[in-house]
């Protein structure tokens, strides 16, 4: 199997990512190529760096990374990074994305030009923080004359990179489809930013979907909130679980 992998985006819900390369590790299965957006970004550039899934893991649930989100006063976004944090060393510890072991590409969408763009080259830090630029939790990422936001806005499953290449394409997706979102009881702030997220990722899957060799998601997903670190465990352990099925 010549394998490459679309990581789609969905925030804290990476974890299911990390869960299938675990068992894709454990397997010995090789990946050859990725492409990804937002979390999925993050997750292909540091695992394609060496780092294996269990330890990203752990990196996603220590204290640590609170440190590296604070908040940023309303100022172009409720959260800033901070840029200067080691953990980011530690999470993505190779400096440009073309000196990765394995070809990674990553998307993010430019408010100059109205484009989507695709990198293979360049900052690794800089273009997954610009990939994962969520509006308005997240400051667009200013980068060699872009101005870069959550590239999973406009395509969440960036598979137009790995086609014509002879792959056999695993699509894995953090945002499973539904007849109707099923609604949650009490008063949540973010709703609307929530409402919006959904319907235009899943507008933008669609082609992904079709032109997968294997597309890989899971309906438990759409419970597990994205905008917290308390679903870690949970989504990871349902990647792991689901992983058989599409491996072997």
């Amino acid at each position: 199997m010549n394998l490459a992998l679309v990581l789609s985006g969905g925030a804290a819900r990476g974890a299911f990512h990390l869960g299938i390369l675990a068992y894709l590790e454990e397997k010995a299965i090789e990946i050859n190529e990725y492409s990804g957006s937002s979390i999925g970004s993050i997750i292909s550039c540091s695992h394609a760096s060496g780092i294996e899934a269990r330890k990203i893991l752990e990196i996603f649930k220590s204290d640590d990374i609170k440190k590296v989100l604070k908040f940023n006063y309303f100022k172009k976004g409720l959260i800033r990074i901070d840029k200067e944090h080691q953990l980011l060393n530690t999470l993505l510890p190779i400096k440009n994305l073309e000196d990765l072991p394995k070809k990674v590409t990553i998307n993010a969408y430019d408010t100059n030009t109205k484009k989507i763009l695709y990198f293979d080259k360049g900052d690794t830090h800089m273009l997954c923080m610009g990939s994962s630029a969520l509006i308005p939790i997240f400051r667009p990422i200013h980068y060699e004359g872009h101005n870069l936001i959550d590239g999973g806005l406009f395509d969440n499953m960036p598979i137009k990179p790995l086609e014509n290449k002879d792959f056999d394409i695993f699509t894995i997706d953090l945002m499973p489809r539904s007849s109707q979102e099923e609604k949650r009881r009490g008063f949540n702030p973010l709703k609307p930013l929530k409402k919006k997220l959904f319907k235009t990722r899943f507008n933008n899957g669609t082609y992904s979907i079709h032109n997968s060799d294997v597309y890989i998601t899971h309906p438990e997903l759409r419970h597990i909130n994205m905008f917290t670190f308390k679903g870690l465990q949970e989504s990871f352990d349902l990647g792991y679980k689901e992983a058989p099925k599409y491996f072997s």
